[in-house]
């Protein structure tokens, strides 16, 4: 009992000591997490910080980590950009219109998806018109065909008609075809008027674009694999989005014009939801040309 009283009555000392003696910190106060990290008090928290493109880009492309204290896989946050609005019109109908509309001998005008639509709701209003005697007027509105038409008439440059259809695809007043959505959101102005002038060609006795020699030594993102089947050897083609693609660039890469685009994306359905949908960073087959 005698020893008891007397080790409580030591502790108690030393207690009082580490008391007296701690050195006086006032106005110093240091701030700990419950991991017992410090946390600097005087910085400023504010919830109005906004990451410039190249932080989201950069996070968009981080790799997967593990969280060392939780060691649950942490995937990075899917970044999506806005996209213009698009419709099923196809570029090569529309591009048969420019010609035609400018004049190129020998090109008839056709009726693209985007016409046929509309003139099917003009009818219906016409006869809801003869029903009920009330009208309706379908509201014009201004057509990436039209746009283009005015700048090739006016000799716009390559740039100024890259400017003028982006501004008017993210004012939201023009659709355009899906396969001129690129990866970053913006309307594919190269492909357009590639496609312009390869028709152009055509429309004057030129020869249809050859397929490009492509190969992973010239095609960055490219990538080429044998698979050993039962009876031969078939190579794979497979391409990783880059930054400003589409899939109408894409088409041009592989095949030298937009007329494939249509087997990349059906070789591609378990990825792409659509033809505009396509980001960076994803890795599509390319498919084999029948002979």
């Amino acid at each position: 009992m005698i020893r008891t009283t007397v080790a409580l009555f030591l502790f108690a000392i030393v207690i009082c000591g580490l008391i007296v003696f701690r050195p006086f910190t006032e106005g110093e106060e240091t701030t700990a997490d419950r991991l017992g990290t410090p946390i600097d008090t005087d910085v400023e928290v504010t919830r109005s910080v906004t990451a410039d493109l190249a932080t989201l880009k950069e996070a968009a492309s981080a790799p997967l980590t593990t969280n060392a204290v939780t060691g649950l896989v942490e995937a990075p946050r899917r970044i999506d950009v806005a996209r213009p609005n698009t419709d099923d019109t196809r570029l090569s109908d529309m591009t048969n219109n420019v010609l035609a509309e400018l004049g190129f001998a020998g090109v008839q005008a056709v009726t693209t998806n985007s016409q046929a639509q509309r003139q099917s709701t003009s009818d219906i209003l016409a006869g809801i018109e003869a029903a009920t005697g009330h009208r309706s007027v379908l509201e014009e509105s201004e057509t990436l065909e039209a746009i283009v038409i005015a700048a090739l008439r006016a000799g716009e440059t390559d740039e100024r008609i890259d400017t003028i259809v982006n501004e008017a695809a993210a004012a939201g007043t023009v659709a355009v075809p899906e396969i001129l959505v690129t990866s970053d959101g913006r309307v594919d102005t190269h492909v357009l008027l590639n496609n312009i002038v390869t028709q152009a060609q055509i429309a004057s006795g030129g020869a249809a674009p050859a397929i490009p020699d492509v190969s992973p030594d010239n095609t960055e993102g490219m990538e080429v694999r044998f698979v050993q089947r039962a009876t031969d050897e078939v190579q794979a083609r497979f391409y990783t989005v880059q930054s400003g693609d589409s899939l109408g660039a894409i088409s041009i890469k592989f095949f030298g014009s937009i007329e494939h685009y249509d087997a990349i994306f059906e070789a591609n359905k378990g990825l792409l939801s659509s033809p505009d949908r396509i980001r960076v960073g994803q890795r599509l087959v390319i498919p084999q040309l029948d002979a």
